[in-house]
């Protein structure tokens, strides 16, 4: 019940944001800063590039509010996905070489300025986290690990086709299914 009404404010949030409101930006700032930062430090493996990349994130928000299409996807998930895009779009442009697979769990502190004072924002984040976590843990190794290497350590499908040994075609369904997967685990929880 509390992530449906947590849902419903990310919406009113997205709507102020589509309208002009700097508190709504701020306020959905508080609540997933940490989230954006993480998974940026998660993929580009750098401090100060994802703090660079946090602001960027919250600033493409801002900037092209109308972009985020409710029926495709939660704010969250919207997120998320931008977050993962743009710290991908990093590090192709840089043309790091060295990825390292590491879990979420390892990732360090969010940025110092980070002003979510707000502890149910923070407790929910990380129910969310253990949540994906734990469903990760289920998923069968070849899933996984395709999964992890995919949306973790950014990793396109050739990429990881090379590092795995296999098939574009058969990384592709890996990750596809394993997301489904993923998918179906959470939605029983």
């Amino acid at each position: 019940m509390a992530e449906t009404l947590g849902n419903q404010d990310d919406l009113a949030l997205m709507n102020g944001i589509a309208n002009g409101d700097r508190e709504a930006l701020s306020r959905l700032y508080d609540r997933y800063n940490r989230l954006v930062f993480t998974l940026c430090l998660r993929v580009v493996k750098d401090r100060g590039e994802a703090e660079d990349l946090l602001i960027e994130v919250f600033q493409e928000v801002w900037e092209r509010s109308g972009r985020y299409d409710a029926s495709r996807g939660s704010p969250l998930t919207y997120l998320s996905t931008l977050t993962r895009s743009r710290a991908i779009d990093r590090l192709r442009s840089r043309g790091r070489a060295v990825r390292q697979t590491s879990t979420l769990a390892n990732v360090s502190d969010p940025p110092a300025n980070s002003n979510d004072a707000n502890p149910g924002n923070v407790a929910v984040l990380t129910e969310q986290r253990s949540r994906v976590s734990a469903a990760l843990a289920k998923l069968e190794p070849p899933y996984r690990e395709m999964v992890e290497l995919s949306f973790y350590d950014g990793l396109s499908h050739s990429e990881i086709a090379s590092k795995m040994n296999r098939p574009l075609g058969t990384v592709k369904t890996y990750i596809r299914q394993g997301l489904i997967r993923l998918r179906d685990a959470l939605r029983t929880e």
